[in-house]
């Protein structure tokens, strides 16, 4: 049985005053770029990120205000965007980070600040469902995995609880910070104690924030992945091609590539039907359509493969 439970994040949404970028949606007719979204943005340079020294000890807190989702028959644990930007908003000491200038520009996209990764969009839901119904637990063994443009990091915890030894990767540093990294603790091991939990986090997984064509460089010295799982990262075309990089230095020859998406992103024009063109011309990887739906919003997952 696969379901979500969502229930804090569906209130937020209909929130009237929760005003949401055109990107995510299927309202709105403008198939142009939105202003400010240019090649001329100085996008973040890649870094190793840490946790943050307080992580442990707001982890009990975190755990009241937690949701639970269940993806087959793993359950994962996550905070929720509509608490965890309250919480942030609320701490004076943090009014400098990336997820707060969001909040308060009223947007989950500004294009090279914030790329929308403290909400759960509809396609990581969908390439879940799609991961559980498709690979057994054995499929998970040995594998080395990335979480690309992970956000709140589902997927990569969803691998990681399978078994899998996972990475994740982000544009933006607080998102790790105070989203990747709690969500992550909140699915270990309740038995461990609080020096376990950051041995854990040390020898299971490193966290990677900043600019796609930064972070291929930084980990070029570092083991390829069996599998790359990202969602909701095609939206902007000018950015596509570093993605489609990324994924050629970051994959193993015979490693496969999983991206979900939406149709179409109204407002700046990038989409699965488009974005499988820009792969064909490309002429690198054999591309499978996987899984689709045209429930709601249409959406669907390509496959990646080097030819």
């Amino acid at each position: 049985m696969f379901k979500f439970n969502f229930e804090v994040e569906a209130e937020s949404r209909e929130d009237p005053e929760a005003v949401k970028s055109p990107i995510f949606s299927n309202e709105g007719d403008s198939e142009e770029p939105k202003p400010g979204y240019t090649k001329d943005i100085d996008w973040y340079q890649a870094e190793k990120v840490k946790p943050i020294d307080n992580l442990i000890s707001t982890l009990d807190f975190y755990e009241l205000n937690a949701k639970e989702m269940d993806v087959g028959n793993i359950t994962i644990r996550h905070l929720v965007a509509g608490f965890l930007l309250e919480d942030i908003k609320a701490q004076a000491q943090l009014e400098n980070l990336d997820i707060r200038k969001s909040e308060e520009n009223h947007s989950d996209l500004i294009a090279g600040v914030y790329e929308g990764g403290a909400k759960i969009w509809e396609c990581t839901e969908s390439l879940l469902l799609y991961l559980s119904e498709e690979h057994e637990d054995s499929f998970w063994k040995d594998k080395r995995i990335l979480d690309l443009g992970c956000g709140s990091g589902l997927l990569g915890i969803y691998a990681m609880k399978k078994g899998a030894r996972v990475d994740f990767q982000d544009y933006n540093k607080d998102v790790l910070e105070y989203i990747t990294y709690p969500n992550i603790l909140l699915n270990a091991d309740e038995s461990l104690t609080e020096d376990e939990k950051l041995e854990f986090l040390d020898n299971h997984t490193t966290l990677y924030a900043g600019d796609w064509s930064h972070f291929a460089h930084l980990t070029k010295e570092v083991e390829k992945y069996d599998l790359i799982l990202t969602s909701e990262t095609i939206y902007n075309i000018e950015n596509q091609q570093k993605l489609l990089e990324t994924l050629a230095d970051r994959l193993k020859p015979d490693g496969i590539a999983l991206v979900a998406a939406k149709s179409h992103y109204f407002g700046v024009g990038g989409g699965l039907e488009q974005f499988s063109e820009k792969i064909k011309l490309g002429n690198l990887f054999h591309i499978q359509n996987v899984w689709q739906s045209d429930e709601n919003l249409k959406r669907g997952i390509l496959q990646l493969k080097f030819k």
